[in-house]
C-alpha cells in the first residue's frame, strides 16, 4: 500500500500549485480591473473639479457685480470698482482652492486685473495667450502650459480657462483661470498606490499634464480613457506590469504540466501494480528523482514539508485578500461621496430605481421617492479651526454627524450625510412612514434638536439652511441649492439658529445701493460734528438688520463705510489722516473681518468711530475761527433755502472776504462750503419727496433752486437716483 503513496503526494502536491496558480491569476485579473476603474475615477473627479470652476465662472460673470462693474469702467472710474473686483477674484481663489490664478481684461483699454498685480495687456507677460483667445475663444480648457506671472518667482505648468465677459456677448473682456497641473496631480495621487499602480495623463497634443513618468520603467498601460470634456489622456496600469504579464502567460504551461503529471501519476500507478516484487528501496529512489522544488516550501531532515509548503502559499493568499478588502473599503468610501455629489449637483441623471441599484453594494439607506436636504454649518469656522488642532477637529466633525444620526433614529427618520465641503455637513432626509416630509414640523423639528443638543454639550455652534421639499431626483440639486442660500444670510439673520428658504421668500430683498446714501449722510454727520450722528449710525445698522442682504453683501457694504470715511479723512489736517491711517483704519479692518453678525459688527465698529469723532472735535475746539464757523454753520442750516445763499452772501452778513471764507470753512469743517450747502439741500429735499407730495418744481423752490431742471441734475449726482425714481422707489419699498 505505501508504494502508492508517493505517486498520490505528487499528484495531490501539483494540483495544489496549479489550484494556487489559477487563483493567483485570477486575483491579478481583479488588481487590473481595479486600476482600470482607477483611471476613470480619476478622469470623473478631474472633470468635476474642472466643471465646478466652470460653473463657477459662469455664474459669477453673470451675477457677480463687481466684475460686471469692472468690464463697463475704465481707467478713469472709481478705484473701488478695482478693489471690489480684486477682492472677488481673490474670495473665488479662496473658495476654490485648485484655482492657481486668476486674471482679468478689459478689452476697452487693455487693461489686465489679476489677484495679484495689474497692468496692460501689451506690457503684461501673457499677453501672447490673451492675443490668442481673444480672436478664437473656447470654453473648453487649455493643453499644459507655462503661466510667469512674476518673473522673480518663474512660471509654473497650468492648464487655463478662458470665459468672455458678460456671458453669451463676450464683448467686454475675458476672464482666464489658471489651475496649476501640480494641483491635478495632488487631487488623483491619494486615489491609488504609487509602488502597485500609476496613472498618466496627457493633453490633446500628447504632452504630459501630470501623473506617473510616461517612461517609467518596468510600467506599462493596460487602460486608457478619453475625457469627454477636455479631450485628456487617461492611462493607468501596474508598476513591473510586463513581469505580472509574464507570469501570467506561464499559466498554461503550469496547466499542461499539471495535467502530465496526473498522466503520469496513473501510468505510476500502473507500473507499480505490475512490479510489487521491487524492493521499496528502489521506489524509494524513483520516487526522489520525481520530487519538486518548492518555492518558499519547508523542509524536515533534508526533504520537503508538503504542509510547509500549503502553510506559507495560504498566507501569502490571506495577505493579498486582506489588500484587496481594504482597497476595496477605500473605494467603496470614495463612490459613496461622488454618488452624494452626483445627486446634489445634478451632475447625473439617474431614476429612482439606478439609485437603488447603487446604494445596495454601498450600504447605503434605501432611497424613497420624496427626499429633503438641510445643510449643517459650523459658525464662525475661523475661530473653530484656530481652537482646534486637526485631530480635535476632524473628532468634533465626526461627533456631530454621529450625534445627528443617533436624533435621527430615535425619531425614527433616515438620513444620508456627507461633510461636502470643510465647514459644511450636507444631510439628506428620507421619507418613511415615520416621518412623513409633509408634516410642517418633520424636519424644523430634527434640525432644531440638532442645533440645541450642539449649544449645549460642544464649544461651537451652528446654524442650520433648510430647502424645499424634493418631490423626485431632479430636484435633489435645487433643494440643495435653497439650504446654501439661505445661508448666505446668516451675518443678517443671525447665527445658532435655523435658516429656511421660506424665511427668505418671506421678506423683500435689500438693494446694497440703498444702503449707500444712508452712508453719506452718516459721515457728512460725523465730518459737519453733529452729536447726533451715533443715532444715525445705530438706525443705519437696524435698517440694514431689517432688510436681507447676503454675507458677501453685507461685508461689501461695511467696506464701502471705511472707504468712505478714509475718503473724507483725505481732505482733513495731516493729523487727522495720521491717526486714521495708524489706528483707525486697522481696528476698523479688523473689525470688519472677525465680524460674524450685524450686532457684533455694530458694536465692534461703534467705539472705534467714537474714539475717532472726539480727537477730532478736540482738534476743532482748539483751532481759531471755530466759534465763527459754527454760526456759519447755524446759519446756513436755516437759511440753506435761500437762492442767493452763496460765499459772497455769507461773507457780507459776517463782514469778511469770500475767499477767507471758504479757507475757514474747509479748515475746521473738511468740506468745502458748496458740498456742505447741497448736502444741506439734498437732504431736506429727500424728505420733502417721501413726507409730502409736493411736484418736483415745488420741491426744487422750497430748497433754494429756481430750476427744477438744475435741482433734478445735482439731485441724481449726489443720491444716484433721479427725483422722480427716488420717491417711486421708496414707495415700491414701502410697500413691500
Amino acid at each position: 500500500m505505501l508504494s502508492y503513496l508517493p505517486i498520490f503526494i505528487i499528484v495531490i502536491t501539483f494540483t495544489f500549485f496549479v489550484f494556487f496558480q489559477l487563483f493567483s491569476e485570477q486575483s491579478r485579473k481583479e488588481a487590473s480591473n481595479a486600476n482600470k476603474m482607477l483611471s476613470l475615477q480619476a478622469m470623473r473627479l478631474v472633470d468635476t473639479s474642472l466643471k465646478v470652476i466652470d460653473n463657477m465662472v459662469v455664474l459669477e460673470t453673470i451675477n457677480s457685480k463687481p466684475l460686471k462693474d469692472f468690464f463697463k469702467s475704465n481707467t478713469n472710474s472709481d478705484p473701488y470698482i478695482t478693489i471690489a473686483a480684486v477682492q472677488k477674484l481673490k474670495e473665488m481663489i479662496t473658495y476654490y482652492p485648485l484655482i492657481d490664478s486668476i486674471y482679468m481684461v478689459r478689452y476697452a483699454d487693455g487693461f489686465v486685473l489679476s489677484d495679484a498685480t495689474n497692468s496692460f495687456v501689451k506690457d503684461y507677460a501673457d499677453q501672447n495667450f490673451i492675443h490668442k483667445y481673444q480672436i478664437s475663444k473656447t470654453p473648453k480648457w487649455t493643453d499644459g502650459r507655462n503661466f510667469e506671472q512674476f518673473k522673480m518667482i518663474g512660471g509654473k505648468q497650468v492648464v487655463s480657462l478662458v470665459r468672455g465677459a458678460p456671458y453669451m456677448k463676450n464683448d467686454l473682456g475675458m476672464i482666464v483661470i489658471n489651475v496649476a497641473t501640480e494641483s491635478l496631480h495632488k487631487l488623483t495621487k491619494d486615489l491609488y498606490d504609487t509602488k502597485n499602480s500609476f496613472i498618466q495623463t496627457r493633453d490633446t497634443s500628447g504632452n504630459p499634464l501630470f501623473g506617473s513618468p510616461l517612461n517609467q520603467d518596468g510600467t506599462e498601460l493596460n487602460s486608457q480613457y478619453i475625457s469627454s470634456y477636455t479631450s485628456w489622456k487617461y492611462g493607468s496600469g501596474l508598476v513591473h506590469g510586463g513581469l505580472v504579464r509574464f507570469i501570467s502567460s506561464l499559466y498554461n504551461v503550469w496547466f499542461v504540466i499539471g495535467l502530465l503529471m496526473i498522466a503520469m501519476g496513473l501510468l505510476w500507478m500502473v507500473y507499480v501494480t505490475r512490479r510489487h516484487s521491487k524492493p521499496i528501496e528502489q521506489i524509494a529512489a524513483k520516487f526522489s528523482s520525481y520530487s519538486l522544488p518548492i518555492a518558499g516550501g519547508g523542509a524536515r531532515r533534508g526533504k520537503t514539508d508538503e504542509f510547509a509548503f500549503i502553510e506559507s502559499a495560504l498566507d501569502n493568499i490571506l495577505e493579498q485578500a486582506r489588500q484587496y478588502q481594504q482597497k476595496y473599503q477605500e473605494d467603496l468610501h470614495l463612490r459613496t461621496r461622488d454618488l452624494f455629489h452626483q445627486l446634489i449637483d445634478g451632475g447625473a441623471n439617474l431614476t429612482l430605481v439606478e439609485w437603488e441599484l447603487e446604494a445596495k453594494p454601498l450600504k447605503l439607506p434605501t432611497p424613497t421617492g420624496r427626499c429633503q436636504m438641510f445643510v449643517v454649518e459650523i459658525d464662525k469656522y475661523g475661530d473653530f479651526c484656530n481652537n482646534y488642532s486637526k485631530g480635535d477637529q476632524h473628532l468634533l466633525k465626526f461627533t456631530l454627524r454621529t450625534v445627528i444620526e443617533e436624533i435621527a433614529s430615535k425619531l425614527d427618520c433616515r438620513l444620508w450625510s456627507e461633510w461636502t465641503s470643510a465647514s459644511h455637513l450636507s444631510v439628506m432626509l428620507f421619507e418613511t412612514p415615520e416621518a412623513n416630509l409633509d408634516e410642517p414640523t418633520s424636519l424644523p423639528q430634527l434640525a432644531d434638536q440638532v442645533r440645541g443638543w450642539t449649544e449645549q454639550n460642544l464649544k461651537f455652534t451652528i446654524t442650520i439652511g433648510l430647502g424645499p421639499l424634493a418631490e423626485i431626483v431632479s430636484e435633489i440639486p435645487m433643494s440643495y441649492k435653497a439650504c446654501m442660500e439661505a445661508l448666505k444670510y446668516k451675518t443678517v439673520l443671525g447665527e445658532n439658529r435655523l435658516i429656511s428658504s421660506e424665511d427668505i421668500a418671506s421678506q423683500g430683498q435689500a438693494e446694497v445701493y440703498s444702503h449707500l446714501g444712508a452712508i453719506r449722510w452718516l459721515v457728512q454727520s460725523f465730518r459737519t460734528g453733529e452729536d447726533h450722528w451715533i443715532e444715525e449710525y445705530d438706525a443705519w445698522f437696524m435698517q440694514l438688520k431689517q432688510g436681507l442682504l447676503t454675507n458677501d453683501e453685507i461685508m461689501n457694504v461695511m467696506n464701502y463705510l471705511i472707504y468712505f470715511f478714509g475718503r473724507e479723512v483725505s481732505g482733513w489736517s495731516k493729523e487727522i489722516q495720521q491717526m486714521w491711517v495708524q489706528e483707525s483704519l486697522p481696528k476698523l479692518s479688523e473689525q470688519v473681518d472677525n465680524g460674524y453678525s450685524l450686532d457684533q459688527l455694530r458694536e465692534g465698529i461703534k467705539p472705534v468711530l467714537i474714539e475717532l469723532y472726539d480727537t477730532i472735535q478736540q482738534m476743532r475746539d482748539t483751532r481759531q475761527h471755530t466759534a465763527m464757523i459754527r454760526e456759519m454753520r447755524k446759519f446756513i442750516e436755516l437759511d440753506y433755502a435761500n437762492p442767493n445763499m452763496s460765499l459772497e452772501f455769507l461773507g457780507e452778513h459776517f463782514k469778511m472776504n469770500a475767499k477767507y471764507v471758504s479757507k475757514l470753512f474747509k479748515e475746521n469743517t473738511g468740506q468745502k462750503f458748496v458740498d456742505f450747502l447741497i448736502e444741506m439741500r439734498m437732504q431736506e429735499a429727500q424728505r420733502l419727496l417721501i413726507e409730502t407730495t409736493y411736484s418736483v418744481q415745488e420741491v426744487a423752490e422750497r430748497v433754494g433752486y429756481t430750476s427744477a431742471i438744475s435741482f433734478s441734475r445735482v439731485f441724481k449726482k449726489v443720491v444716484g437716483y433721479s427725483p422722480g425714481e427716488y420717491r417711486t422707489d421708496h414707495l415700491r419699498r414701502a410697500n413691500g
